[in-house]
């Protein structure tokens, strides 16, 4: 009986540490979206050429990440092109 409440417990704390897992990467992909969000909407009209391109590359990376969702290889240097 005892070894049946070990096996219990451990399912249940393996569950638990499941949700927990989900949890955090859900709260992680939050973050993720709300920084983009912060990316994409920088006025950028007062700040030096520098700095502007900074965002514009931070733009761009966001931009991939959007696209190219599955992580896998792409060809994007068609996004290098704009906005030059």
């Amino acid at each position: 009986m005892t070894i049946e409440l070990d096996m219990k417990q451990d399912a249940d704390e393996k569950a638990m540490n499941e949700e927990y897992a989900r949890e955090r990467e859900h709260i992680r992909k939050q973050d993720i979206e709300k920084k983009d969000r912060e990316t994409m909407t920088m006025d950028t009209s007062h700040m030096s050429p520098e700095t502007k391109q900074f965002w514009k590359l931070e733009r761009r990376d966001v931009m991939r990440r959007r696209i190219f969702r599955d992580n896998g290889p792409s060809n994007t240097d068609w996004l290098n092109n704009q906005n030059h």
